[in-house]
């Protein structure tokens, strides 16, 4: 088990006993503390030797779980955020459905999202993915990628390499188009985690969701080449188009006009004949707000 953690103080004990709290024996849990600055360097101590605690300069939640990967063992890897809190049988749930189907080289459970009184609870995936085989096509159709409820074998991810940093807000998302190419996987609707809805919530600012996905799709012909085929090239190049569109939409609503301009002749020049892509391009390159 894999924990990255930056400035979760709030969280971590309970975090952290939700893992230690689990059914199957002694799991190897190892904390990586990216730079914190709060009190989690003592939180983690009080701990002892229960925890392996790696520390790592302030690089973001992709580069602590590379840290992590490079000193973890054993057969299966599993991740778990550091504000979150895992069921107790999350790991045996998922160790006996992958030695009971042979198919199945990872298995993905769902979560409940839980938190803030104005996001209601509820489950994080939705339930028509259940007991389908994951793919590219899966993810593009929007099953939300979340490796808190997955476990899946160290040598995959040997195979598939190490996350990627520059997606700060959806690595797990990138990652999901390359490691479902690389392995043959479920999702099971039942919760094994509770995702921790606050303020901080990196998913929370809509432009850079958007954004993170737009470079996660341009770049997808790299990092998972059988996702485009699988995916079609014109159907890709669509949404890419739409998530453009509304970018420049989110950047006019928050005044950035030439961010909006750059964003909305980018639509076009991937969908040049949808209508509304063309009017958003003119009426912003003549200077009127957009308000619809």
């Amino acid at each position: 088990m894999i924990i990255p953690t930056y400035n979760a103080g709030p969280y971590l004990r309970e975090s952290i006993d939700s893992i230690l709290g689990q059914t199957i024996e002694e799991p190897e849990i190892i904390v990586v503390d990216d730079g914190s600055t709060d009190d989690t360097p003592e939180i983690l101590q009080a701990y002892g030797d229960r925890l392996r605690v790696l520390h790592g300069s302030h690089q973001g939640l992709s580069a602590a779980r590379n840290l992590g990967l490079r000193h973890a063992g054993g057969r299966w890897v599993a991740f778990h955020d550091a504000d979150d809190v895992a069921v107790d049988r999350r790991l045996e749930l998922s160790v006996a459905f992958l030695e009971s189907h042979p198919a199945y080289d990872a298995v993905f459970f769902n979560g409940l999202r839980t938190g803030l009184a104005d996001a209601p609870t509820a489950r994080v995936v939705p339930g028509r993915f259940a007991g389908t085989p994951l793919t590219s096509a899966s993810v593009f159709a929007g099953y939300p990628v979340y490796f808190q409820g997955a476990v899946v074998p160290r040598a995959v991810f040997l195979a598939c390499g190490p996350f990627d940093p520059r997606y700060q807000v959806q690595p797990d998302l990138a990652y999901g188009y390359r490691i479902y190419s690389h392995c043959r996987a479920t999702f099971l609707d039942e919760v094994v985690f509770h995702y921790r809805w606050h303020s901080t919530n990196m998913t929370r600012d809509r432009l850079a969701v958007r954004e993170d996905i737009v470079r996660i799709l341009e770049d997808l012909g790299g990092a998972a080449p059988t996702a485009v085929a699988e995916i079609g090239a014109n159907t890709l190049r669509r949404r890419i188009a739409r998530h453009h569109y509304r970018i420049g939409r989110i950047r006019l609503a928050r005044k950035d006009r030439d961010g909006a301009r750059r964003a909305f002749r980018r639509a076009v020049a991937l969908h040049p004949f949808h209508p509304r892509y063309q009017w958003a391009r003119l009426r912003h390159a003549l200077g009127r707000d957009q308000t619809r």
